[in-house]
This record gives structure tokens, sequence and C-alpha cells, in this order.
């Protein structure tokens, strides 16, 4: 797996300042991130971003970039909660509940598509994360009503969460494959316990930590196993050592069934593969089949009805938005 990387200033083609505004507007919204505006005295601008996806779709990105604002919301991206972590510069992140100061080893967080406007003065480094919501929200069994907000770099797990975050942004254009799967859960597991486990903010606070420490282990039993047709809540049940009842009432405490879970993860990796060029000689029914759909009509059903698009309409879109994209740049370098 590679990281995508650009430098405004490898864009020898546009010279002018309204030509490379334009290209670093597009390589945000690349990231799902709203409009920039430069906040230097000649009003120019510079950047450089590298950014992997890991396979479940939690998108990682470093930006060293010049004085700019961004602000506004990107409405057209799947729902999640965004972590910036300011790496270097100082900076302000103005929202509802009003501006938030920001300095290095800060992490604000929110919901995507939220409408806010982060100030950065000066040249800055930030590491910019953006995750699924379906990769969280059984986890919290419970809605997850997140607002944006700030950590500022204390002690204990928020000072551990920074640090990890910090050494993220500092070996990101290096990371393999196989280093993606423990960020996953580590970040995820961060997440919950530093943000969505802070008593103002998470309504299922009440929920105990044994009962979230065994649904835990649940999620990961299933992602291992997605790929077998065969999976059922009594096998899950039967690995964890609980009844199967007992089961259900983890995953209706998160308004959801078992088998609702398990075809929604399903579908997320289905959608996955479709997306990814490494899976391109893949057909659709073999992608289906390869995480535990075991009909091709009755996944393309649940995919549309999941996605409001079929398997192949979604397909086609991605290789379009890749093939525009890698043009575009092409045409600027």
């Amino acid at each position: 797996m590679k990281a995508w990387k650009f430098d405004i200033e490898t864009q020898t083609d546009v010279r002018d300042r309204s030509g490379r505004l334009r290209l670093w507007q597009d390589v945000l919204a690349r990231l799902y991130l709203p409009a920039s505006r430069p906040l230097n005295a000649g009003g120019d601008v510079s950047g450089r971003v590298i950014c992997l996806v890991s396979p479940l779709g939690i998108e990682m990105a470093r930006l060293d970039a010049g004085p700019q604002e961004i602000s506004g919301r990107y409405l057209r991206q799947p729902e999640g909660i965004w972590l910036a972590m300011l790496l270097k510069g100082e900076g302000t992140l103005f929202c509802d509940g009003g501006p938030l100061s920001l300095i290095a080893g800060d992490i604000a967080y929110g919901p995507v598509a939220t409408d806010s406007a982060l100030t950065l003065p000066s040249k800055f480094s930030l590491l910019y994360i953006r995750l699924p919501r379906l990769a969280l929200h059984p986890r919290l069994l419970g809605p997850t009503p997140v607002r944006i907000g700030l950590l500022p770099r204390a002690s204990g797990l928020k000072q551990i969460f920074a640090g990890l975050l910090a050494a993220l942004a500092d070996t990101l254009e290096d990371l393999t494959a196989a280093h993606l799967r423990p960020l996953e859960l580590a970040i995820s597991e961060f997440l919950i316990g530093a943000v969505l486990g802070d008593v103002a903010s998470n309504p299922v606070r009440a929920a105990s930590s044994t009962r979230i420490a065994l649904f835990h282990r649940i999620c990961q039993t299933i992602e291992a196993e997605l790929g077998d047709p065969e999976l059922n809540l009594t096998k899950v049940a039967r690995h964890q050592g609980i009844s199967p009842r007992n089961m259900q009432k983890l995953f209706e405490l998160g308004d959801q069934s078992f088998g609702q879970y398990l075809r929604a993860r399903r579908l997320e990796r289905c959608r996955a593969d479709l997306s990814s060029p490494l899976q391109a000689h893949l057909s659709i029914s073999e992608i289906c089949f390869r995480w535990g759909f075991n009909d091709a009509a009755h996944f393309s059903r649940a995919f549309r009805e999941q996605f409001a698009t079929t398997p192949r309409a979604w397909r086609n879109a991605q290789r379009l938005i890749a093939s525009s994209a890698t043009q575009e740049l092409s045409k600027a370098g």
C-alpha cells in the first residue's frame, strides 16, 4: 500500500496565484476538506500532502503548508468523525461552541460535514484523520452525538494518544499494509477512550467497562471472520462464551441487530474492494463471495439499499473519479 503524495511546488506549469489556489483546493477536496484561502501578505499558497487510506477506510493525511483558513463544510462524504492534531504552528478552530485555540500537540475532533473554520496564521504541520462512522458506532453501544471539541495535550491517556498520532505523522510515508491493521485498532480504541468516553459528550457512559470490552472482542471476532458465509450469532456467541440472547442485547443497545451489523460490515468491505485499483482484477461476484455473501443477486439488492447505487455503478464511478483526478494532476505537473 503506497501513500498518495502532492507538493504544489512541483507543479511548475501552474504559476499564477489563482491557479495554485484552485489546485490546492482540489487537493483538499480529495481529503473531503472544504475550501481554503491564503492568509499571507502576498496571497500565494504553498502546501504538501501525504495521504494513506487503511483497508477499513480510515484516511490519514499530513499537511505541511503556509498560512491559510480552511472553512465551510464538505457535504459529499460518508458519515464519520475527524481528528486534526496540530504538529507545528498554532491555530484557532471556530465552531458553534465558540473559538478554540490550538497549539502543537492539541487534538481537535468532530463529526464530518459540520460547518466550521480553522485559521492557521503561520506555517504549520497538521495530521488529519477521517474515520468512517460504521467503524465506531457499534462499539459505543449507542448513538454518537459527538460535537466539535478539543483535547489539550495533557497527561494520561490523552498524552499517550497525542504521542501515537505524532509518531504516525512522522512515519506516514513509510507505513505498509502490515502496519495499518494494528493502527486502525489503536486509533479507534484511543478515540473511544479519549473522546467518546468523555462524560460530557457520551450519553452511554453508564455502560460498564466490562460490557464495552466484551463488545470490542465480539466486533474483532466478526471482523476476522467476515469471509465465512456460515458466520452467525450462535457461532460468535459460542466463541465468546456467552448466550446468543445476551449478545443480541449488546447490539440492541446500539439500535441494531447482530444481522444488521454483520451485513453492514460485509457491505463496507465489498464497497472498499470495488473502489480499490488493487482489486480491479476481481469480478463483482468474486468480491461479494469473498466477504461472505453467498448470492450475487441478494448482494446487489443489499448494496443498493445501503448505498443508493448498484455495485457496478459504484465501481465505474470510482474509476472515473480516480482517472479524472490523475489527469488533472498530470496536467498540472
